[in-house]
């Protein structure tokens, strides 16, 4: 979340909260503004006044390491243009009675913030955000002093005046991430104009920077430049990568700050919109700064060497109305010639709500221009909205001035459900949702509560690095998935408070629509042209993660099994949860809500429902599924849609039957086992991901569908018929399916294998007499953990026979789906064993999840159980959120939690009663065990503001199918 600061340890992806830019390769380069810096430079300091000078910087710097604290911080929520992070950073104590410390604004950053302050001793105190400053990169957070038992607290004094070119400095902090590094440095430069760290991204204006050579990297932010009588001199705030250039804040603004927080005082910034550089005098002559004027500011500031220019004029801001221009230089204010940000801020602060008469040259006229100030604090936003994993604020003051645009619109931080097909998902601003124009978080919410449930809308988007064009995108809500809350900046308390509002959504039109399905007019498809009236588009959002899945839209193809009742067959690689919202399009015409009613536990499909009632004349087709196998030579019609979403033919045979035998990743996902699929002798049909295959008579006889490879090597296969008609049969009798599992995942092996493992002669013989075109048997790959058949199966048994029947193909072990108990007998050892093994009921998959400091937790599935022999328990994680608690303290999917804070969680109930007892903001002790059974204990700070406890079970008398509870 946040761009910039260097990740403690216990953080698994760093993030870096030095701000630095890239270098160049060359001696000296100019940045952005024209400024020409030496790269690769070192601190040039006279050798004999340094050697004198060692023992009193000693003296300095050791007095000054009780005030220097470091800052372990998160942003729990996506804010403007800072994603959710966890990092540390530096700040310095400037009030030890109130417990006051200076650090930089992205550090404190201008979201939602959670931290603690590091003192020099190690106690460890929690921190909030008091303020930070609208524009300039400095804020405050605040500790309580009675806290700290153990060390005297010791205050750095602010002084902004006594930055000088020539001193020599020290920058005390955390730099990579040491705690209190000390760093030399010498200050090149004080009037430098504000870096420039990136477009998406925060950037200072309207004040001067300092700069200094000293070799820095992350972590630093927020040191204090210390001179050598201990004073802060100013802010350490940015840097060049690979250079030894960096930037310090003037501290002048950040001490004005202090003083009025600390007197009880609003601390008032006043704006007109508008962003000045300053300029040298060569460069404000070329812009018609006339001799005159240019001899009067000389003589008045003898020691100045340019003047300030106006460089953006943010549309329909008070500057813009005032006729303010880019170019103009600024000569006064109300009379008073004013050369200095300090200066130019002055007038600002100091003007809020009241009229400023700028004096500015343009072209070499002198014109006068009238603007009324605007509280600052005002324009910068202090509300986020969350909605479907999606977080939006008003358009910020940084983001307007770094594309010149008028400060108005809704901002998505981030786009999660609510707009997760966006081709690039950053610098998105919302302009009309469902027709209905938003310009600001309140339209966005209005907006959003009306939508209709399940129904497609408009959302009308354009990028802020593109005015000129804007995007139209289809968007489906499920408010059921989607809640919508407000927080509130509060620094009172340092929290964001929050706020649920409650969805009114407009009635939608379920009036019934006529369908014309595209046909297909290739005579060489012959009957089986009717089956791409058959096929529909489905779309699956995932609003949680778990069973090892992660993604959040998956957009592919489906077919129409049984039109009357609106059933859709489609791949699990396509539906891979059973938490999900679908939409099935028919015809590229109608979109319906569809709902999820089956998945195979280890084919690759599931069946989705659409409600037929919402369709009126129509031409879907009713395919009629062919019950026979199919076999080398059969020819095959597979009917698909080609890049141009338009339906075409491909007429071929099949070349084979394969068995599919997909590696397990890590952590575990399902992936589909004990399946064989249809092969084509056509290269072609492998460039298109779905289809349906079709014979003579136009019966479908497999589904070409898209299968999950490992290491995203996907591919896609023949899946046939066959394989679907006793769940269909079961749905088409209004009937849930029952399945029952032997819960084994098996692989051919050659006959010569199993006779090297012990077959004997009788059975060679007898394998050899039943099949003709194979010579293999099926071997124990996994036994899943804590189905009947674990303990009386056991990994690399040879399969010879299933209830009397050879198993000579991956069909054989249909049997387990309607049969209580099977027998076995297998090769275990050499030997011939004859095994009765009960089958497990097939529950549809994950039931319950826990919501946890971050962490989905969960009963282990099924890709878990077949992958690992032993469960410490049945609490199981499956997922992290970056930047929640688990991030920060190192949980990790795949870890198993046995027990908290001593108390033993054999499953999730046991789970959820443990950390009920676990307080806010305290730490707790999770024992837990990684997926190769290494224990260890993880101490797990609660953040129940931002990362409640909840819960998510199965309820069929919900809507949609579960119900949620919270617990925290």
């Amino acid at each position: 979340m946040v761009d910039g600061f260097a990740a403690p340890p216990a953080v698994k992806q760093p993030h870096e909260m030095k701000r630095r830019r890239g270098s160049s390769s060359a001696s000296a380069v100019k940045d952005s503004e024209g400024d020409m810096v030496m790269t690769g430079a070192v601190p040039v300091i006279d050798a004999v006044a340094a050697i004198q000078n060692v023992p009193r910087w000693q003296k300095t710097t050791e007095a000054a390491f009780g005030g220097i604290v470091a800052i372990r911080a998160t942003q729990p929520m996506a804010f403007d243009t800072d994603d959710v992070a966890a990092a540390v950073a530096t700040g310095f104590i400037v009030d030890a009675a109130r417990g006051i410390i200076l650090t930089n604004r992205h550090v404190v950053g201008v979201g939602p913030f959670v931290g603690e302050a590091i003192m020099h001793d190690h106690e460890v105190v929690k921190v909030q955000a008091i303020y930070r400053d609208p524009i300039h990169d400095f804020g405050f957070l605040q500790f309580d002093p009675a806290k700290i038992k153990y060390m005297k607290l010791v205050e750095i004094p602010l002084a902004p005046e006594r930055a000088k070119v020539g001193i020599d400095v020290r920058i005390i902090g955390n730099d990579a991430g040491e705690k209190l590094s000390i760093l030399v440095g010498s200050i090149s430069r004080v009037d430098r104009n504000a870096p420039f760290y990136g477009y998406m991204t925060y950037n200072d204006l309207n004040t001067f920077y300092i700069q200094s050579a000293a070799f820095l990297s992350g972590g630093s932010s927020g040191s204090p430049v210390i001179d050598i009588d201990g004073y802060a001199v100013a802010l350490q705030a940015g840097g060049r990568s690979e250079e030894a250039t960096n930037f310090f804040l003037p501290l002048d603004r950040a001490k004005r700050a202090l003083e009025l927080i600390q007197k009880g005082e609003p601390v008032l910034r006043g704006s007109i919109q508008t962003r000045f550089l300053y300029r040298p005098f060569d460069e404000a002559q070329k812009l018609g700064l006339p001799e005159k004027t240019e001899a009067l500011v000389r003589s008045v500031r003898p020691n100045d060497i340019g003047m300030l220019i106006v460089e953006t004029v943010l549309p329909e801001g008070p500057g813009a109305c005032a006729g303010l221009e880019e170019g103009d230089i600024l000569l006064r204010i109300n009379g008073d010639i004013v050369t200095h940000f300090v200066q130019l801020e002055e007038f600002f602060d100091n003007g809020i709500g009241s009229p400023l008469t700028l004096t500015v040259c343009r072209g070499g006229e002198t014109i006068e221009a009238t603007a009324t100030v605007q509280d600052m604090h005002s324009l910068a936003p202090s509300r986020l909205v969350s909605f479907g994993g999606c977080t939006a604020n008003n358009l910020s003051y940084q983001l307007a001035y770094t594309y010149t645009l008028p400060l108005r619109g809704v901002f998505l931080a981030s786009t999660g459900m609510f707009l997760p097909s966006s081709s690039n998902n950053e610098g998105i601003i919302v302009d009309r949702i469902d027709n209905e124009p938003v310009n600001n978080i309140d339209d966005f919410v209005a907006a959003l509560r009306k939508l209709p449930n399940n129904e497609p809308v408009v959302v009308v988007t354009h990028n802020v690095g593109n005015v000129h064009k804007r995007s139209s995108n289809t968007v489906v809500v499920s408010h059921a998935w989607s809640k919508i809350r407000i927080y509130t900046r509060n620094d009172h308390t340092g929290v964001w408070d929050r706020e649920r509002v409650e969805p009114d959504p407009r009635p939608a039109n379920v009036a019934p629509v006529d369908v014309k399905v595209a046909a297909l007019s290739d005579p060489r498809a012959g009957p089986s042209a009717a089956l791409c009236r058959a096929m529909v588009s489905v779309s699956v959002r995932l609003p949680v993660p778990y069973d090892g899945a992660c993604g959040l839209l998956y957009i592919d193809y489906g077919a129409v099994v049984d039109a009357e009742r609106g059933l859709v067959l489609v791949s699990r690689r396509t539906v891979p949860l059973n938490i999900c919202c679908l939409t099935v399009t028919v015809g590229g015409s109608l979109a319906l809500p569809g709902k999820l009613r089956f998945m195979h536990p280890t084919h690759n499909f599931a069946i989705v429902q659409f409600d037929p009632k919402r369709i009126g004349a129509h031409n879907l087709h009713q395919m009629t599924l062919s019950p026979h196998a199919l076999k080398q030579g059969d020819l095959a019609q597979v009917i698909t849609f080609n890049s141009g979403a338009n339906p075409m033919c491909v007429s071929t045979v099949v070349s084979d039957m394969t068995e599919v035998q997909i590696e397990t990743q890590f952590p575990p996902v399902w992936r589909s086992i004990n399946t064989e699929t249809v092969q084509f002798e056509s290269r072609l049909v492998a460039d298109y991901r779905f289809g349906v295959v079709g014979d003579e008579e136009g019966r479908t006889t497999a589904f070409w569908v898209p299968f999950n490879g490992s290491q995203d090597k996907n591919f896609s296969g023949g899946l046939p018929a066959r394989a679907v008609q006793p769940v269909l049969q079961a749905l088409q009798r209004d009937e849930e399916p029952q399945l029952r599992l032997l819960c084994i995942e098996v692989v051919s092996v050659a006959l010569s294998t199993a006779r090297a493992s012990g077959l004997s002669q009788s059975r060679f013989e007898e394998v050899q007499r039943a099949t003709t075109n194979r010579n293999t048997l099926f071997r124990i790959e996994n036994v899943e953990l804590l189905s009947k058949a674990h303990g009386v199966l056991q990994p690399l048994d040879i399969i010879i026979s299933i209830n009397g029947r050879l198993m000579l193909h991956v069909e054989d072990l249909a049997p387990q789906y309607t049969n209580e108990k099977l027998e076995l007998v297998v090769l275990r050892r050499s030997k011939e064993v004859t095994l009765q093994v009960e089958t497990t009921e097939y529950d549809g998959g994950t039931s319950k999840l826990v919501f946890w400091c971050g962490a989905t937790l969960q009963a282990p599935h099924m890709a878990a159980r077949l992958s690992t022999t032993k469960a410490p328990s049945r609490v199981y994680c499956s997922a992290i959120h970056r930047g929640s608690p688990a991030d920060i303290y190192e949980l990790q999917a795949s870890f198993w939690i046995t027990h908290v804070n001593g108390v033993s969680t054999p499953d999730l109930d046991a789970f959820e009663a443990a950390v009920r007892d676990c307080p806010d903001n305290t730490y707790a002790r999770v024992k837990v065990v990684s997926f190769d059974l290494e224990p260890s204990v993880l101490s797990i700070k609660t953040c129940y503001h931002y990362w409640p406890t909840s819960s998510l079970y199965k309820d069929p008398s919900s809507e949609n199918g579960w119900a949620s509870k919270d617990s925290s």
